[in-house]
């Protein structure tokens, strides 16, 4: 997906929430500023690109102005230590309902609201989970999902978010109790907002319960793509029966590549108006796109 007009006051409201947590200067941060209202996608309207992208080059003005490589490195490590807090409430949780395998992928997709360009601060707890899992889905899509898992021998699973994490390893369990199939889980490789990197999916003990590699991406993008992704990842994409694809990042990246239609599944809340406007529900809801 190219970027929208909502998508722009979006991603300077998430630069100023960056410059606001990595420094205390203001100079550095009016600094800050004026360099990234220079890029030709706020001066110029130059709008054919997806919102990583332009997220890749704020985030590297960040780091040559500000001179920091990671400021939110604290803010995942609270995002995940408070997921894995709730983590055996969850699973307790959804092995008693009577439907794990529903319950597991609201559980992922409500946990997408951990994110930095809706918040700087938001921290996962019990209530917030509760709220989300309010959230209504369309059950025909999940369905669907159900039968591409039934048919693919393996998954190529793209992480998002810190503390989100958490419930992917969860619903990567649930998962693996309902279908038989290799799922290779794949993570950020450079920092970039609180996105999931190979340390972090670590730390949560996602290696416990699936393969975990990192995209190869030498960039800091918040998103996929695939002619930038190693060699590996591409392999393993391409010999995939299904692609899951979470969060927003992804959604905008991998929607683009037409190489994905048929086999990409895109689990993503609907945290704005453009995600919003294309599923054709309200704001909040929970997204399983079939691609």
């Amino acid at each position: 997906m190219l970027i929208w007009p909502d998508c722009i006051p979006c991603t300077l409201k998430m630069s100023m929430n960056i410059a606001r947590i990595a420094v205390k200067d203001e100079a550095q941060i009016v600094e800050f500023t004026k360099e990234v209202l220079k890029l030709d996608y706020f001066s110029k309207n130059n709008w054919n690109i997806t919102s990583p992208e332009i997220i890749r080059d704020v985030w590297l003005i960040m780091e040559k102005i500000l001179g920091v490589k990671d400021p939110l490195k604290q803010m995942k490590k609270e995002q995940n230590d408070a997921a894995l807090n709730i983590y055996p409430y969850a699973k307790g949780y959804i092995f008693k309902s009577p439907d794990p395998f529903f319950e597991s992928l609201k559980f992922a997709i409500s946990a997408n609201s951990i994110d930095i360009m809706t918040s700087s601060t938001k921290i996962p707890t019990k209530k917030i989970i509760k709220e989300l899992q309010k959230g209504s889905i369309d059950l025909k899509q999940v369905d669907l999902l159900k039968e591409r898992l039934k048919k693919a021998k393996s998954v190529v699973y793209f992480g998002d978010n810190c503390g989100e994490v958490v419930f992917d390893k969860l619903f990567i369990e649930t998962i693996r109790d309902f279908f038989d199939l290799e799922i290779v889980f794949i993570t950020r490789t450079i920092p970039v907002l609180n996105d999931v990197t190979l340390e972090d999916a670590l730390y949560v003990s996602l290696d416990k319960v699936t393969s975990v590699i990192n995209n190869g991406i030498s960039e800091p993008i918040p998103g996929t793509i695939l002619k930038k992704v190693s060699g590996k990842v591409k392999s393993l994409v391409d010999k995939a029966g299904l692609v899951i694809s979470k969060g927003g990042g992804n959604f905008d990246s991998l929607s683009e590549e037409k190489s994905l239609i048929g086999k990409c599944t895109f689990l993503v809340q609907s945290k704005c108006m453009p995600y919003s406007l294309i599923n054709k529900i309200p704001i909040g809801d929970l997204i399983v796109d079939n691609y």
